[in-house]
């Protein structure tokens, strides 16, 4: 019943409302426990439908979804992907952290007021650098997802132009 609910875009309080029960009736149907016939016909009435449809449906709700083995391979291969991602995110924290750190405890110590400015900032800038071209990496700017996004973009815009110019 939620999934029909959800479909007509109510609230629990919506259908509460249009049925006449009480929204703690709502949520014990959209849970799965017993419902009177009184209730059902309630609902039923709401929605549109026979109440055997609707006791089909919400026996339908209480089955667990199994999932095939092609969606769980998906499922997995979606998880290693992200679980590389994460760790490729750690490892540009944990380089970013110990390169802040190398420069703070040993290179700033060697400023001599002045003297040591440009190797420094020569040092600084390397640094920089090495953090900037790992971001590259880890965080692929201009990876996939990018990719995907703009192609959708284009492939939008031109579906708008034919339209327009059929128009």
């Amino acid at each position: 019943m939620k999934s029909l609910r959800l479909s007509k875009g109510w609230s629990q309080d919506q259908l509460a409302q249009m049925s006449g029960l009480n929204v703690r009736t709502i949520q014990r149907v959209e849970k799965g426990d017993t419902v009177g016939a009184e209730t059902l016909k309630s609902l039923a009435s709401v929605f549109e439908i026979s109440t055997e449809e609707l006791l089909q449906r919400i026996e339908a709700e209480k089955e667990p979804k199994s999932i095939t083995e092609t969606e769980q391979v998906q499922i997995d291969s979606n998880r290693e992907q992200i679980e590389k991602r994460v760790d490729g995110i750690k490892y540009f924290y944990a380089f970013s952290a110990f390169l802040i750190t190398v420069f703070v405890l040993f290179m700033l110590p060697n400023y001599n007021e002045g003297e040591n400015t440009g190797p420094l900032i020569v040092v600084f800038l390397s640094f920089a650098v090495l953090i900037g071209g790992l971001a590259i990496v880890v965080y692929q700017p201009f990876g996939e997802q990018w990719k995907k996004k703009k192609v959708e973009q284009i492939l939008k815009q031109q579906s708008s132009h034919d339209q327009g110019s059929a128009d």
